[in-house]
């Protein structure tokens, strides 16, 4: 079984922040129906476009702006499309150290939203924010 205590976000090649949480890695692959002469009783089906989903990574508040000057590059006008690496790192085998288990790269990736932490004054919880990205597939 495979764990994952800690995935990281690469961009450009640097690491730009370690996240809590990562969903949205998927693939649709659409089907197209062809209809052969002589075969009446049934279609076939033939691979069509690819659609990737929209990422979306989820990390505590840190004191770098890298994600967010990204996002305001974008807003701004931009093209600040970038490949980005995700890692996830897993105990070895013998427990004594963090290795990496398996990575997913994405290319001409790019901010399509952002939310902010929720605020509050009297509670103790982790301020986190999320991020969104677009991508146009694997690398």
């Amino acid at each position: 079984m495979a764990v994952a205590p800690r995935f990281e976000v690469e961009l450009g090649g640097s690491i730009v922040a370690t996240f809590s949480e990562c969903s949205g890695l998927g693939v649709t692959i659409q089907t197209e129906k062809l209809e052969e002469g002589g075969v009446n009783h049934t279609t076939r089906k033939l691979p069509g476009r690819t659609d990737f989903t929209n990422i979306v990574l989820k990390h505590g508040i840190t004191h770098s702006t890298d994600l967010f000057d990204w996002l305001m590059r974008v807003m701004n006008g931009e093209k600040a499309r970038q490949n980005v690496s995700i890692r996830v790192f897993g105990w070895e085998p013998s427990g004594s150290a963090l290795a990496e288990m398996v990575s997913w790269q994405f290319s001409n990736a790019f901010p399509v939203k952002w939310t902010g932490p929720q605020l509050q004054a009297t509670g103790n919880a982790i301020a986190v924010e999320t991020l969104e990205l677009a991508h146009d597939g694997f690398v």
